[in-house]
């Protein structure tokens, strides 16, 4: 029985957790760089001026991070996309689309496939659920942040933690390789807390671009979880994005999700009802 079919009428926002099979945490300029790429709201003027990767300048880690964040981010944004769902039963597809702005507030409405009509609002912290059969907002709190949001390798905890990579990570820059024709920096992060669900990263971000064009997520026993690659990169608002985007889950066969972005816009006007809980029925 879904959880929209459990709700008889329409109450104040309520707790919502349970005990589930931890499902894996996916945190980078993707779900919350493509849903909220307005966490840091930095503009400016291009990275750097150079044309190729061969001029590229050096940076240390640090500051290749630093200015990978800054790629992504922007005061508001809208975008919409598509999630192709793949496993042993076939593909399943769902598009939606999202706003954000500066501060952490995001709002997603999933407007195609089986959870049409459903909205996910993140104030901050804290990320409720729109449920239009039930005309129902649920607080999502605890273990069921984990959960999968439309069924895909994302979680709606990928919305939560809205600290940069630099706050939650030491990083080792490890050389450089060629990813897709591209060059790229590959660092290794390390958690600075225990509580982060992948201890270890490897990335390898776009010398040119300042994007990640691919990842690799590790247990705390070094054992790999999941990978993500990018492509198909397009500037935007004067940043640089990735359209595309497959995440794949390493411990299970035949199973990943693409994400294609369909329409982006940056630095746009939103009402701020889109990121009032009140409002989610509209």
């Amino acid at each position: 029985m879904t959880i929209a079919n459990q709700i008889a009428s329409r109450k104040p926002a309520k707790q919502y957790g349970y005990e589930h099979p931890t499902r894996f945490k996916f945190i980078v300029a993707l779900i919350l760089g493509l849903t909220a790429a307005a966490l840091i709201g930095a503009r400016g003027a291009p990275l750097y001026a150079a044309e190729t990767a061969v001029n590229a300048p050096e940076f240390s880690a640090v500051e290749i991070l630093t200015r990978l964040e800054r790629n992504q981010s922007w005061d508001t944004g809208m975008i919409e996309a598509t999630l192709a769902v793949s496993n042993r039963f076939g593909v399943a597809d769902n598009a939606f689309t999202s706003w954000s702005r500066k501060g952490g507030d995001a709002l997603i409405e999933i407007t195609s496939g089986s959870d049409r009509g459903q909205k996910v609002l993140r104030q901050g912290s804290n990320i409720y659920l729109f449920y239009p059969d039930a005309d129902e907002v649920i607080w999502l709190k605890g273990t069921a942040l984990r959960d999968s949001l439309m069924g895909s390798d994302f979680s709606y905890e990928d919305l939560t933690d809205d600290r940069t990579l630099l706050d939650r990570f030491n990083a080792e820059l490890l050389g450089s390789e060629t990813v897709d024709g591209a060059e790229c920096w590959k660092l290794k992060l390390t958690a600075k807390s225990k509580k982060e669900t992948y201890q270890l990263q490897d990335i390898w971000v776009d010398k040119l671009r300042f994007v990640q064009r691919k990842a690799i997520f590790y247990s705390a026993a070094g054992k790999a979880i999941r990978s993500m690659s990018a492509s198909d990169i397009r500037e935007t608002g004067g940043r640089y994005l990735a359209f595309t985007t497959v995440m794949t889950d390493l411990l299970r066969k035949n199973t990943c999700t693409t994400m294609t972005i369909t329409k982006a816009e940056v630095d746009i006007e939103i009402p701020d009802r889109y990121f009032n809980r009140e409002e989610l029925s509209w």
